[in-house]
Parts: structure tokens; C-alpha cells; sequence
């Protein structure tokens, strides 16, 4: 579904541009259009040089800055970019700052999207930020092409830390705000296995370079580290915020906050079919929850399963040993994991599963017992002289059929049973997950609760109901 619906209300996007317009103004524009079956113009979205000249004209025209893409660097998605200044607008509006407004992005990029559209649209003074030595040549090229060096000073970041660096040299400046568009992704591969394959394919084609994209322990470590940094220059700034690319990490970070009693607020940005979420948090006097309230879009909400799990035979009720049981079952379900975080009364993590390997367990079960039980009356028919290799013949098939009923799935699709027996080496390293979910382990009195919300997959949420009565059958 397109969510171009949910877009901010103040986001010019919200009504899509007129290509054909926006053709007859640019004829470099014009090259990349074509005209489809009902006399549309349109322009191949999964080519990156369409997607290149439509944002460097719709920058011209609707902001009046001739912009520079290169080639090898992200093309900044606009709507998704305009929505994040929007919010960030509604957050000092709500405190009654819009005069001499201070702001950081860090990791600013080639094209310096977020200081151009604040400092043309709003006359706000930016800082960018920039590690990547190419990209901070071209941003300061597109910040002179367009006379925008009076409101955008870019700084070089030769450290690792994010905005330490930056604060410790400028000493008597204050900052309203700082913002960040972190790397998604943690390694090539997660990139890759990024998508799921329930939703439509992103309407636009892929751009950005690996620094652009991938940072160690993906935007979920780089979102923490912003969140310890900021503790020790909590004056210096007013609003820390950050764009969010998962759900799941979102959550944790919400968590995190509230562990520490951050007052914090959040908010969903919708365009396209792509849904992103912003993040903003301050330790001055203001309740920003309340000032600018969480913006959900209107769809129904995926309520979390939550169950207590009890006691396991000989073993101790503790978090770490329910973590364990569940780690052990997920295995069995050949499903992947992945630890987000450990704290002392909880355990969450990210799950993906590849393949549906929990459907028709009962089947299974009756289908094996029944296969043993028949296997043990044939052999106690033999007479006594059976020899040893033909004793030895028998549990060899009686453990390929072990092996056969362990392994059988449900074809959806024609109705019809199937064997296979799938193991980790064969499986693509990019094969897309038929479901996700968030799973937290935690203590709640002297109960121990494990609460499980349906992230996304086209197992859908009865697919998380199986899985959920997969492990309470199991528990034991």
C-alpha cells in the first residue's frame, strides 16, 4: 500500500509532483521520461540515473538549489528527507524556538541534503558532519554552487565519535538540534537479506556507497553510542534525534531510553512505499511526549503475544535458563537469531525464519510414532534366527523414515505433502525471511513473561501463532 497518505501534513510531496510539468521546465528531465499505457509520464524508478536527475530537478524546482549527485553516492530520497526536517520543525515549534536555530547532521554526504533543505527553507544555521573525505569535497562544492556558506559550515570527523569531536572544539556554541540518517546495516549480507519479500519491492532502485550504508553493529549500535554520547553533553544540546530504518531496533532503543528515564518521543515517516521512523530525545525541561506526541499512521496495530513461561524440570527459574530453552527450540526450528540486548531482568532479540519448518507438528508426531510402532511389531514378528545384518538392515530404514516424517512440510499451494531436509549450507546467504518478530524475555514480579510482536513476513501473524504454540508444546 502506498503511504504517501501518512506523509507529513506540511510535506509539498504529499501531492505528487507533475512529471509532465517538471518535463516541459527540464530537458534533462525530459530525456529520462516515458509515457506509459494510459498516457502517464512517468520515469523508471529502478534506474538510478532517472531517480539522480528527478531529485537534482525537483531540488531546483521546488527549492531553488542546483544540486551535484555523483554517481557512486546516495540519492537522497526527498519526501522521506523533507519529512524528517518537518518533524524536527514541530519539535522546536513546540518550545517556541525559530529564531538563530542551531543544528548538526552528522553524516551530512555528498549532497548535504538535510543542511540545503533546512538553511533554504528555514534560514536554520547547520553544521555538517562528514567522515568520508570524497563526500565532504562534493557537499562543499554544492554548498558554493549555491551561496549557501553563510548558514552551512562543514566539519571533517577524523574520530570515531559522533558528536564529541565536534562539541569539543566548538566550545561556546549551543545547538537546537542535531539529526542523522545513520547506515541501516551492519554487514553487506544483512543489506541483503534486508527486504521482506511480503511487501511490495521499494518502488525506488538502489543507490549508495557501502560507507553509506553499513556501519559496525548497524544503526542500532551507531543510535547507542549517539544516546552515551549525549549523555555527557546533555546542555549542549537541546534535541538529540536520529532516523530509525528497523522496527525492531526502534523498539529497543524506546526501551533503552525509557530504562534510563530519558524523556523521549517518536514518530513515523511515510512515503512511497517505504516507512522509516524518527527518534528524538532531550534532558531539558520539556516533555516532548506529550509536546509533540508519537505520529502513528491509522492501521491497526500488531499487538504483542505474551505468555508466562514456567518452570522447567530441574532447572532453575531464571531468565537466562527460559533464554536458553527458547534459544534450544529456535534451533530446532532452524529459526535465526539475533541478541539486541541483556539486561538484568531482560533478554530481547531479533527472529527470522527462512523457511516454515513448524506447521503440522501433531501430523509429524502421529505420523513418526505410528511408523515406529509398526517398525517394532515387524520385528518382534522375526523369528529369533535373524541375523545381525538384517537386524542392523532394519534400523537403517527405520531411521531414514525417522529421518523422512522429521522433515515433512505442507505445501500450501496444491495441498500436497513434501520432503525435504534443508540444512543451513543450502540455504541462499540472500533468501528472504517469511517472517520476523521481536521477542523479549523479562521478569515481572516473580513471573517470568515472554512476549513475542509479529514484525512483518508473508507467514504473517498465524505464522507467529504456530510458532508461539510450537515452543509452549515444547517447553519442557
Amino acid at each position: 500500500m502506498a503511504l504517501n497518505n501518512y506523509m507529513h501534513p506540511r510535506n509539498v510531496y504529499k501531492t505528487p509532483p507533475d512529471f509532465a510539468k517538471l518535463a516541459k521546465i527540464y530537458p534533462e528531465f525530459s530525456s529520462v521520461t516515458v509515457m506509459d499505457v494510459s498516457g502517464k509520464v512517468t520515469i523508471d524508478f529502478k534506474d538510478p540515473h532517472s531517480l539522480r536527475i528527478l531529485t537534482k530537478c525537483l531540488l531546483k524546482s521546488d527549492f531553488g538549489v542546483d544540486i551535484e549527485i555523483p554517481e557512486d553516492r546516495l540519492v537522497p530520497t526527498l519526501p522521506l528527507r523533507l519529512n524528517y526536517v518537518l518533524w524536527i520543525e514541530d519539535l522546536l515549534l513546540a518550545i517556541k524556538r525559530n529564531d538563530n536555530v542551531w543544528g548538526i547532521d552528522i553524516g551530512t554526504g555528498a549532497c548535504a541534503i538535510y543542511p540545503v533543505l533546512a538553511a533554504t527553507k528555514n534560514k536554520w544555521n547547520m553544521i555538517g558532519t562528514e567522515t568520508d573525505p570524497e563526500s565532504l569535497l562534493k557537499a562543499q562544492e554544492n554548498i558554493d554552487r549555491n551561496n549557501l556558506s553563510y548558514f552551512i559550515k562543514l566539519s571533517k570527523n577524523t574520530t570515531t565519535s559522533l558528536v564529541q569531536y565536534l562539541l569539543d572544539s566548538e566550545l561556546g556554541q549551543r545547538f537546537d538540534f542535531c539529526m542523522c540518517n545513520p547506515p541501516f546495516y551492519s554487514s553487506i549480507q544483512e543489506l541483503c537479506e534486508s527486504r521482506n519479500p511480503s511487501r511490495h519491492p521499494p518502488k525506488n532502485g538502489f543507490t549508495g556507497s557501502p560507507q553509506e550504508l553499513v556501519t559496525e553493529g548497524g544503526e542500532l549500535e551507531f543510535c547507542r553510542k549517539l544516546i552515551d554520547e549525549s549523555k555527557v553533553y546533555k546542555d549542549r544540546i537541546i534535541f538529540f534525534t536520529t532516523m530509525v530504518g528497523h522496527k525492531y531496533n526502534l523498539k529497543e532503543l524506546l526501551n533503552d531510553l525509557a530504562s534510563e528515564g530519558i524523556k523521549h518521543t517518536h514518530t513515523e515517516f511515510c512515503q512511497g512505499r517505504v516507512t522509516r521512523w524518527g527518534l528524538a530525545w532531550t534532558y531539558q525541561d520539556h516533555d516532548i511526549y506529550k509536546l509533540v506526541p508519537p505520529r502513528d499512521k491509522l492501521r491497526k496495530k500488531s499487538l504483542p503475544i505474551a505468555y508466562q513461561l514456567t518452570e522447567l524440570p530441574n532447572r532453575p527459574y531464571e531468565i537466562e535458563t527460559c533464554s536458553e530453552k527458547i534459544k534450544e527450540i529456535l534451533n530446532e526450528l532452524q529459526i535465526e537469531k539475533k541478541i539486541l540486548s541483556k539486561r538484568g531482568k531482560s533478554i530481547s532479540m531479533h527472529i527470522k525464519a527462512l523457511k516454515n519448518t513448524w506447521s503440522h507438528q501433531r501430523r509429524k508426531r502421529r505420523l513418526l510414532k505410528r511408523q515406529e510402532e509398526q517398525e517394532a511389531k515387524r520385528m518382534r514378528s522375526d523369528s529369533s534366527g535373524v541375523s545381525e545384518s538384517s537386524q542392523n538392515e532394519s534400523l537403517e530404514k527405520l531411521q531414514r523414515v525417522v529421518n523422512s516424517a522429521i522433515n515433512i512440510n505442507h505445501n500450501n499451494n496444491n495441498g500436497s505433502i513434501l520432503e525435504s531436509q534443508v540444512t543451513e549450507n543450502n540455504i541462499s546467504a540472500c533468501q528472504e525471511p517469511i517472517l520476523q518478530a521481536f521477542l523479549k524475555i523479562f521478569k515481572k514480579d516473580d513471573a517470568i513473561l515472554c512476549e513475542i510482536e509479529y514484525l512483518d513476513g508473508n507467514a504473517g501473524k498465524e505464522g507467529l501463532h504456530q510458532i508461539v504454540q510450537y515452543i509452549k508444546n515444547n517447553w519442557k
